[in-house]
């Protein structure tokens, strides 16, 4: 019967919206101070010809840009960062794909060795890179001494693994593998747990081979979880520059390990060019950004997702 029950009251749209905005004020402000600020001023610091002894600027356009950009250094520094991508990337995505699978199982101690593969990534930066640059010493080495055990001895030649310029930013990616791959495989065992059982029963009963599960079940519904992986390797392959400065010092041997993050340190304390630097690290920002967006356009249109 019409008017038996009562009319839902509508909430109004604009009704504590006030309070929503309060409870957001200290995030917006800490991205403001943190972020927004920092991006805004090194745009202009870039374009302008800035003193930060007398804290004064004058407008150069894009001088800086195109400088950096015909530097012979920047494009150097993009085939190290490549190189360190090209070892790091696959690496700690495989270890975090393989340990994830291990620790899936009925694994009776799982909790103890979650926490060891997860400890590496509470490590600060500075001390683990302070422990592998000790293991990689020549001959006195943890390395090497292992290596001599087993019957392996290097020439009185030997720089050691920081020294050999072919050596050099594989030694410092693997040290970088160690310590992120039990954080993602961490991420990736929690994908793996939401997988519905009853999927592998249907595989099982059509008669679907332990690879052919994993290509067709496991993968499929992992892909966004390993999407987000990758955005996060991408965005750690472009801030390593603690473990090269502790562990080479000045981007050694012969520059080999220098990467973008370094050079932007380079151009800023060390030849004292602002300009440089901040204009450097606006490209690095964009094009960052610029691989982010392509890279969850295609994994948006290969899950499917708007």
């Amino acid at each position: 019967m019409p008017g038996r029950y009562a009319q839902p009251e509508l909430l109004e749209p604009r009704r504590g919206r006030s309070g929503a905005y309060l409870f957001l004020a200290p995030a917006m402000a800490f991205l403001v101070v943190f972020f927004l600020y920092p991006v805004l001023w090194t745009v202009f610091v870039s374009v302008s010809d800035y003193d930060p002894v007398t804290a004064t600027a004058r407008v150069e356009g894009l001088s800086y840009y195109r400088e950096v950009i015909m530097s012979a250094a920047l494009w150097r520094s993009i085939l190290n960062t490549a190189y360190f991508g090209a070892v790091y990337i696959p690496l700690t995505l495989l270890g975090a794909a393989v340990l994830a699978m291990l620790l899936v199982g009925q694994v009776r101690s799982r909790p103890v060795l979650k926490a060891i593969f997860c400890a590496p990534c509470v490590v600060p930066t500075v001390g683990a890179a302070l422990i592998w640059r000790a293991a990689y010493l020549p001959f006195n080495g943890s390395l090497d001494r292992l290596l001599c055990i087993v019957g392996w001895e290097h020439g009185p030649g030997w720089a050691g693994w920081l020294g050999e310029a072919y050596l050099a930013m594989p030694c410092i990616a693997l040290m970088c593998v160690w310590r992120d791959t039990g954080l993602l495989a961490l991420i990736l065992l929690s994908a793996l747990g939401r997988i519905p059982r009853c999927s592998y029963e249907i595989a099982r009963v059509d008669g679907a081979t332990k690879w052919q599960t994993f290509a067709y079940v496991t993968l499929p519904m992992c892909l966004g979880t390993v999407a987000l992986c990758l955005i996060m390797l991408v965005i750690r392959l472009q801030n390593v520059f603690q473990e090269i400065y502790v562990m080479t010092e000045d981007g050694g041997p012969a520059n080999w390990t220098v990467n973008i993050p370094f050079l932007v340190y380079r151009y800023a304390y060390i030849d004292y060019g602002w300009g440089r630097a901040a204009a450097l690290a606006s490209v690095l920002f964009a094009v960052t950004g610029i691989i982010i967006v392509v890279q969850n356009r295609m994994l948006n249109k290969r899950l499917g997702w708007s």
